[in-house]
């Protein structure tokens, strides 16, 4: 942590506008954070379930090769692998990336503040000149971008996996029946192509 020494002016303030960068885009991360809660994660984490549920289904129905789909059923089955993929990792996500922002904002906010007031060593006894600026202020700058787009992206995954789960739910469900229905005749008929022991 960028906790720093007040011992004395190692340089003039830093200009005005490279701590106020520093503190917006500490706001920004806190805003993606919130953000991060609509959808919410139990909202999340029920429609991953309930694609994950549906793709192992159709991959035990069609699994042996008793029951065919046409090329439209299999578009409804991809559309079911799509909202999977999307929402396969919110869990995980949303457990690191507020930990990440917690330690990002507390970073950002600690080097605008001793860029402000003009401290002269950091914690580690760094002195604070104006290599020390630019280099630190372009690490923070980035880790703080990469994360506000990673929580951008997190919640567009979530929001597109849901609605896509919303879209094609009822079609999945209605063709889940349908595969059942193919597979039982199929079955009955010995046409299941189960591999004769």
């Amino acid at each position: 942590m960028l906790v720093m020494s007040m011992l004395g002016w190692g340089c003039s303030p830093a200009e005005p506008h490279i701590s106020q960068e520093l503190r917006v885009l500490a706001d920004s991360v806190e805003t993606a954070v919130g953000a991060l809660n609509r959808p919410s994660e139990a909202e999340a984490a029920e429609a991953f379930s309930w694609a994950d549920e549906q793709f192992r289904e159709f991959n035990l129905l069609l699994g042996d090769g008793g029951v065919v789909v046409s090329k439209q059923e299999g578009a409804i089955i991809s559309d079911v692998g799509r909202a999977r993929r999307l929402l396969k990792d919110q869990a995980k996500r949303r457990i690191s990336l507020p930990k990440s922002a917690e330690r990002t904002m507390k970073q950002l906010r600690s080097l605008a503040e001793a860029l402000s007031s003009g401290a002269r060593t950091d914690a580690a006894g760094n002195a604070i000149d104006s290599a020390y600026v630019a280099r630190e202020t372009a690490t923070e700058l980035k880790i703080a971008r990469d994360l506000v787009k990673a929580l951008e992206e997190t919640q567009n995954l979530a929001q597109r996996g849901i609605a896509l789960r919303r879209e094609v739910e009822a079609r999945s469900d209605s063709l889940q029946t349908i595969c059942r229905g193919r597979l039982a005749r199929a079955i009955l008929e010995g046409t299941d192509n189960t591999p004769v022991e």
